[in-house]
């Protein structure tokens, strides 16, 4: 995959979008089969994504069928809903709890992972254990304002 590459792919089925773009990327290029790969959704809350508010469950599927069609096998989904939700509940209402359970991937509830103090430029900060530990973090933010 090149690095600073933007592509675009236009549709409404987000399952063969997503995999038409992967296509297109190769992110698989320089990653070992044994790689870990991470999916972090934007889960905000326990609203499905007809809501505008949630990443749509078909680009998560579309992204692991690619990666699993390749071979890798060892893939997570974590996320950790804001204050005053539960992730738990957003990964059943969003249907990544039937997703987990189709394609035999892990759900990592991030509000529940440990901690970890890393250290920045201006002091230190704590930051979630689990994303640390991939060898390939995939970021599936939703476009929105909160206002």
């Amino acid at each position: 995959m090149q690095k600073k590459q933007i592509t675009v792919v236009y549709g409404e089925q987000p399952r063969e979008m997503v995999v038409t773009l992967l296509t297109r990327l190769r992110p698989e290029e320089g990653l070992p089969r044994n790689a870990k790969i991470g999916l972090k959704p934007n889960l905000v809350l326990e609203k499905p994504a007809s809501s505008g508010a949630t990443t749509h469950p078909e680009l998560v599927e579309g992204i692991i069928q690619y990666f699993q069609a390749k071979g890798y096998q060892d893939l997570v989904i974590m996320e950790g809903s804001w204050v005053g939700s539960q992730t738990q509940q957003a990964f059943r209402v969003c249907g990544y709890r039937e997703l987990a359970t189709k394609y035999g991937v892990e759900l990592v509830d991030l509000k529940k992972d440990r901690t970890v103090q890393k250290k920045t430029p201006t002091g230190e900060i704590k930051v979630c254990a689990a994303p640390l530990g991939v060898d390939f973090l995939i970021n599936l933010p939703v476009l929105k304002a909160h206002c």
